[in-house]
């Protein structure tokens, strides 16, 4: 009979269902973290994913899914031009400068706020479609119960650290996962590299594109009560991941650890169809 080893494991250790069946076990640094296989979401690597957490800028997928949707439905047009209210003129953070009472098309406002995560193109939006951001944060909270998203609440647009405002690396992979079965065209903007606001160019800070095979989007966030976040997926032939991560220290960590957990999470054994 062989002996039992019991091992006793640090908190940043991660041992999940497939990887202790194979005897291998995984650490990062980062205080939530999730990597599931997409759409099966067979877990790969799981820590505090159903700890409510600050998602910080991670909250604009569900700002961008209630875009695509009314996009969609006729009740906003890409070419529409939105004015900028002193509200959202004045955001301060990631910005691109809107000037209060100026127009903006509504298609330059959702590249600037998925590519570049601007906050105050994500309020013009959330006032566009709702009459203000609070009303929006509220519509938001709704269509995440909607959704399943069980551990979800929002009080903003942008992603701002405020009371009740929470999510779960499990709730924003399954916000990523819809996105990305409701809305394969628009998914494609979060791949783009840079977008052209006001005669600047603004840069994406996903760290994983361009780093990682197969990375095609999504979005970072980061505040001070959050840490640096960072939900992201990527595809190789026919397997796709998303990885969710939050809590780290510094964007260089949140670099390193998107890359090694994805491209360690397409070194495992892909699951059964």
């Amino acid at each position: 009979m062989r002996p039992f080893l019991l091992l006793f494991l640090p908190t940043c250790l991660i041992l999940t269902s497939e990887a202790a069946a194979a005897g291998v076990a995984v650490a990062t640094p980062a205080k939530q973290a999730l990597l599931v296989e997409y759409p099966s979401f067979r877990t790969l690597l799981a820590k505090n994913a159903g700890q409510k957490m600050r998602p910080s800028s991670m909250t604009k997928l569900m700002t961008a899914l209630l875009v695509f949707e009314a996009l969609r439905d006729g009740r906003l047009s890409g070419e529409e031009k939105i004015p900028a209210s002193k509200h959202a003129a004045g955001q301060r953070g990631s910005r691109v400068g809107l000037k209060r009472g100026a127009r903006y098309r509504a298609r330059d406002l959702m590249r600037a706020a998925i590519v570049y995560s601007a906050n105050d193109a994500t309020v013009a939006l959330a006032e566009r479609l709702a009459g203000g951001e609070k009303a929006f944060a509220a519509a938001m909270t709704r269509r995440a119960r909607q959704l399943g998203l069980r551990d979800t609440a929002y009080r903003n647009a942008t992603g701002f650290t405020a009371p009740g405002h929470l999510a779960s690396a499990r709730d924003i992979a399954r916000l990523a996962g819809t996105i990305l079965a409701r809305f394969p065209d628009r998914y494609r903007l979060f791949a783009l590299r840079s977008v052209r606001f006001g005669g600047r160019s603004w840069r994406n800070r996903n760290p994983a594109l361009g780093r990682v095979e197969g990375a095609d989007g999504l979005k970072t966030g980061y505040t001070r009560a959050g840490g640096y976040g960072l939900v992201a997926s990527a595809k190789r032939g026919s397997r796709r991941l998303i990885l969710v991560v939050n809590g780290l220290k510094s964007a260089g960590e949140r670099q390193r650890e998107a890359i090694r957990l994805l491209r360690w999470g397409f070194e495992q054994p892909a699951g059964r169809e």
